[in-house]
């Protein structure tokens, strides 16, 4: 296959395929299909009127096709009962009304205006022009809200498949890496076969850089920080060999991170340690937990190491950040970015279209093609599936590989789509945990007595209701 062709299979176009016909047939739901296709994320599935489509968007069509006919088969079903809404379903069709609205009105209203394309380069927003950016981001975000939503009503929906996803990847990498270190056979550029992705490898004095399967080391980073946190809030849930394999892949997503060269790991890594310090903290003061002595004396000789540790490691981060400030790779992310704001006040906090400018960082991308209300949309979905599934203790490590994705993302990820998909899986579970304990959070509200019907005490033989068990 070449860069410049319309239609086109690719090196993984047939295990595409038959990654959607284990999710089709596989008992426990399509959300399989959707992890196993999101391990790839620099892979391209095929290629449609030259745009590479990643092999998870390619799967996620399966999703969305599912999601079509279970609403189709809800709307003829008069005798079932009221369903439990999809938590943060109405922001989700907000978002995507808005995102659409938004990229056919803006370069009507904005004839002109000077934007950033992938490739850095310069280009003008067109007065009825509809560029194949616009066409395949709006249908990036169209099929990632489906996978949301699909697997909010999936039974076999569970963290394992954010799991999946990630750890995946960590493991192709350091297959990768041991290619490139040891020479272990390994078929090279199979699983990051995308032309759509920049391909970096070296320092710009031509010394060589870890990237494992994805496009750059930044990108690495970004997978094993995502890792790190699912493994490290996973752990405690599982025994056994998944223990040890959590612990396994734990460590072989540190050690590639800190080979990997990028700033990203560093800076994303302490934010991401920082947040985690403070729920820590803030879970145990106000549950009001206690430690134990030999919890106290571990705590004092980690604090010991610390102050013996803590120089040394900062020193060396501050090194490293200072090089990463004083570097040309840095003046043009911020020259990047700063064109983003730019743009956020040029639309009057409009946006210019999904597709239409790309930024360095999120935050900046975000705000430079879906606007203000479009970057409130967006938040208000985080923030509400995090809120309403925190109390499901095993949905937790999807909130905690959200979190990191969403970190790493706002450090040097500008895109709404993830050919990863990390961060739709990650909604999509915390929406499924959200739905699925709010009955249970009914059941378990106090009865006050002689307030109606509804208001019905449980007899001494009924159970009590559990929260959600995966």
């Amino acid at each position: 296959m070449r860069h410049g062709e319309e239609v086109g299979i690719t090196s993984l176009t047939l295990v595409t395929m038959a990654v959607i016909v284990y999710g089709l047939l596989n008992r426990r739901g399509y959300g399989r299909a959707l992890a196993l296709g999101g391990a790839t994320p620099v892979g391209a599935a095929f290629v449609f009127g030259g745009v590479a489509v990643p092999t998870f968007y390619a799967v996620a069509i399966g999703a969305l096709i599912g999601l079509v006919l279970r609403l189709l088969q809800s709307s003829r079903d008069t005798t079932a009962g009221e369903t439990v809404p999809v938590p943060a379903s109405r922001s989700m069709v907000l978002l995507t009304v808005l995102s659409v609205l938004v990229t056919l009105v803006a370069p009507l209203l904005f004839d002109g205006l000077e934007v950033l394309s992938g490739d850095g380069s310069v280009g003008a927003l067109a007065a009825g022009v509809v560029t194949r950016s616009n066409l395949a981001q709006i249908t990036y975000l169209v099929l990632s809200l489906a996978v949301v939503a699909f697997l909010a009503r999936s039974p076999g929906t569970g963290p394992g498949l954010v799991g999946t996803a990630c750890c995946l990847t960590t493991l192709l990498s350091f297959w990768a890496w041991t290619h490139t270190s040891a020479g272990v056979p390994f078929p090279e550029r199979f699983f990051d076969n995308s032309p759509a992705f920049t391909i970096i490898e070296t320092l710009p004095g031509g010394a060589p850089r870890v990237r494992g399967i994805l496009s750059e080391p930044a990108g690495l980073a970004t997978s094993c920080l995502v890792t790190l946190a699912y493994c490290a809030s996973r752990v405690n849930s599982v025994d056994g060999l998944r223990r040890l394999g959590l612990f396994v892949v734990g460590g072989m997503a540190l050690f590639l991170g800190s080979i990997s060269t990028s700033t990203t790991f560093v800076v994303a890594g302490l934010a991401l340690l920082g947040m985690a310090i403070a729920v820590a903290i803030t879970t145990f003061v106000v549950g009001g937990g206690s430690i134990s002595q030999s919890g106290i004396a571990a705590l004092c000789v980690s604090v010991v190491a610390l102050l013996w540790v803590l120089p040394s490691l900062a020193n060396a981060i501050g090194q490293q950040v200072a090089d990463k400030v004083a570097s040309s790779s840095y003046t043009d992310r911020s020259s990047a970015d700063s064109r983003g704001y730019d743009i956020l006040l040029d639309t009057f906090g409009l946006g210019a279209g999904l597709g239409s400018n790309r930024a360095s960082s999120f935050l900046a991308s975000l705000l430079s093609t879906v606007g203000v209300f479009g970057a409130v949309l967006f938040a208000m979905i985080v923030v509400t599936l995090i809120r309403r599934s925190w109390d499901v203790r095993t949905a937790r490590p999807a909130a905690w590989a959200l979190v990191a994705i969403l970190i790493c993302k706002v450090v040097s990820g500008p895109d709404l789509s993830d050919s990863s998909g990390v961060l739709w899986l990650s909604l999509g579970v915390l929406a499924h945990a959200a739905a699925s304990d709010k009955p249970s959070r009914a059941s378990r509200q106090p009865v006050v007595a002689g307030a109606g019907p509804l208001s019905r005490r449980r007899p001494p033989s009924e159970p009590p209701t559990s929260g959600v068990n995966w």
